[in-house]
This record gives structure tokens, C-alpha cells and sequence, in this order.
């Protein structure tokens, strides 16, 4: 798939709806960081839209730079701290807790690094590739997958768990193949597979 505004803006507005009616399950308030994702996942396709439509020249430069911060600080700063939290939250078991609390330190480096130094982004084989000053660690991707992908492959109900394995293949076939797109390409594989989030919550719905 070639990936274009037109894509996102596509992607991002289904998954959006997705998340909406994700949200109308939740029945309680610890349900409800793990039950936005659908939505949050969306809003970023959405955002990366206008991404693109920066770099083809179509946007403001002020516009576009906006966009490709937003994007980064929730690609990279907030999704490693909202993820965990929000399974520890919703399950709440005490061996969610180390990723909750690496996820917030990871998540606060990251953001650090995103706002204090210079980002860019560029157009490269049908995807965007987003460049940040954090250093290009196998470690801190590694981090990164553990913190997004762990809580949901160790939760006790099959489809999260079934979205943390998907989500984690995905990463890995994306990092073998592409390694450099893996922000933009990994981030529009997770939102359409957020399809099994709406699952899980009708599913425990009586």
C-alpha cells in the first residue's frame, strides 16, 4: 500500500469512528485510557494527513510544523507512558507495574528529546520518515516495544492479547523491512488493528 494524505485522512477518520464507539463500551473510569486508544490512534492518522500535506507543499510551513510535533510527541513521548498505564489501570495487577513505570521514564526521554532539539521529516519509498536528535538505539527501540507491546501480551483476556502479539509482529516485520519508516508505518498498522480493542469491550459487556 502507498501511503499518501488521502490514506491517513482515510484511515484516520475510520479508526476515529472505531474509537468512538470503543469509548460508548467503557462502564467504568479504569477503562477508559485503554478504551481512547482507538480514538487517539485515529486523530494520529488524521495528523499525519496534514504531515503530508506539508511536505508536498500544500500547507503552511507553520501548519506543518505544528503537525510533525504533534505527531511525534504522541508516536514517541505519550504512547510508552499511556499505553502501560492504561493496562495497569484496567486490569490492575501488580506485574503491570514495572512497564507502567519504565513506560513513563522512557516516555518522558523521548518527549524531552522531541521538544528540546530540531525534528524533521521527509518523504521516503510512499511514507514519511520522521527524523528526531534521540539516539537510533536498538536498545531504546526494544524499550520501546516492551513498554507499548508487553502489558498487552501478558493481560488475561485473549483479544488484548491478540492485539499485543499482532502489534509486536507488526513492529518486527516493519523494523526488518523498513527500519527507518518505522514511526509513520508501525503507528498506521497499530490504529487499524485497534479494531480489537472495540472487541474486547463489547465482549465484556453483558
Amino acid at each position: 500500500m502507498c501511503f499518501s494524505a488521502v490514506a491517513d485522512f482515510s484511515a484516520g477518520t475510520g479508526v476515529a469512528c472505531v474509537g468512538a464507539l470503543t469509548l460508548s463500551q467503557v462502564r467504568a473510569r479504569n477503562e477508559l485510557l485503554v478504551a481512547m486508544l482507538p480514538l487517539a490512534f485515529g486523530l494520529h492518522q488524521v495528523v499525519e494527513g496534514f504531515v503530508w500535506l506539508g511536505l508536498e507543499g500544500h500547507v503552511s510551513p507553520g501548519l506543518y510544523g505544528a503537525a510533525r510535533q504533534l505527531y511525534l510527541i504522541f508516536a514517541q513521548g505519550l504512547l510508552p507512558i499511556i499505553v502501560p498505564l492504561g493496562f495497569l489501570l484496567l486490569e490492575r495487577r501488580c506485574r503491570l507495574l514495572p512497564f507502567a513505570l519504565g513506560g513513563a521514564a522512557l516516555g518522558s526521554y523521548l518527549l524531552v528529546e522531541v521538544l528540546a532539539d530540531p525534528t524533521s521529516a521527509f518523504i521516503n519509498s510512499h511514507c514519511v520518515d520522521y527524523v528526531t536528535q534521540a539516539p537510533d538505539s536498538d536498545l531504546l527501540g526494544a524499550a520501546y516495544l516492551l513498554v507499548t507491546c508487553g502489558p498487552a501480551l501478558i493481560s488475561d483476556a485473549p483479544r488484548l492479547r491478540a492485539f499485543g502479539a499482532i502489534a509486536l509482529l507488526g513492529a518486527i516485520a516493519v523494523a526488518i523491512v523498513k527500519a527507518d519508516l518505522l514511526t509513520s508505518v508501525w503507528c498506521v498498522y497499530v490504529a487499524l488493528i485497534s479494531v480489537l480493542l472495540l472487541l474486547h469491550f463489547r465482549a465484556t459487556r453483558p
